[in-house]
């Protein structure tokens, strides 16, 4: 039953995985009705309704058919990623309630990344889902039912354990947005200290590789800004999967 409950999670996030894709693109932009009806970006007409199929209309949206240009893979990446996390989620947590909590906080901070990535910015009716699952967290905390086998104190301090030396760091130097200490707030509050510094040490990891790698494939002169909700979602996500095994093999 595992494995067809894997196929049944893996397909039903390869359309949803669609969708997010249309709404981070919609949401900057107020263009509500593409989420549900996909068009091209270049010259703005609608697309047939089979480009929202998973996978197939992800291909056929390569290119648009009406005016030719390439839109990228940013749909099919999106279908496979969400498909993915989902996929793992699942044989984490099997169908339990930190299951659909992880995986609706998986969608969210897959609609911040790309909306990071293509405008620099945070869309914060995004950011309120994630405070809202972080504070349905903090409140069962105080009860013998907590779900999360955390404590209150936990989440109270996860939500300032990485959010202020950023807000500081943002403070002094202006060298990080005010939208990536809102993200590590809520996402503290949600997962308690101990997930929130494993999620912030993979995450600004892969981040500075990833910098580095930008860095000798364009030239030191060359200019480029790294988007760090990706990272620090990325990290999220592995701290959500092996985190509690990363902290047991260090302590």
């Amino acid at each position: 039953m595992t494995a067809l409950y894997s196929v049944i999670v893996a397909l039903c996030a390869l359309l949803l995985g669609g969708c997010l894709s249309r709404t981070a693109y919609a949401l900057p932009r107020g263009e509500y009705r593409e989420i549900l009806r996909p068009k091209c970006h270049y010259c703005g007409r609608d697309l047939p309704m089979k480009y929202i199929l998973p996978i197939y209309g992800s291909i056929l949206s390569l290119r648009c058919p009406h005016c030719g240009e390439r839109e990228g893979g940013r749909a099919l990446a999106s279908e496979i990623i969400c498909a993915l996390l989902f996929l793992l989620l699942y044989l984490v947590y099997g169908f339990s309630y930190l299951f659909f909590e992880y995986a609706l906080l998986a969608s969210v901070l897959l609609v911040l990344s790309l909306i990071d990535l293509d405008i620099h910015e945070i869309v914060h009716s995004m950011l309120l889902l994630v405070l809202v699952l972080g504070v349905i967290n903090f409140v069962f905390s105080f009860f013998s039912f907590s779900l999360t086998d955390t404590v209150w104190w936990e989440h109270l301090v996860g939500a300032f354990v990485i959010s202020l030396p950023l807000f500081l760091l943002m403070i002094f130097t202006g060298g990080i947005g005010g939208g990536d200490v809102k993200l590590m707030f809520c996402l503290g509050l949600l997962l308690g200290y101990k997930l929130t510094l494993v999620a912030f040490f993979f995450g600004i990891v892969i981040a500075a590789l990833a910098a580095i790698v930008l860095r000798v494939a364009f030239g030191r002169g060359s200019k480029y800004q790294v988007a760090l909700v990706p990272f620090l979602s990325l990290g999220t996500m592995i701290a959500l999967l092996v985190g509690d095994k990363f902290l047991t093999a260090l302590f």
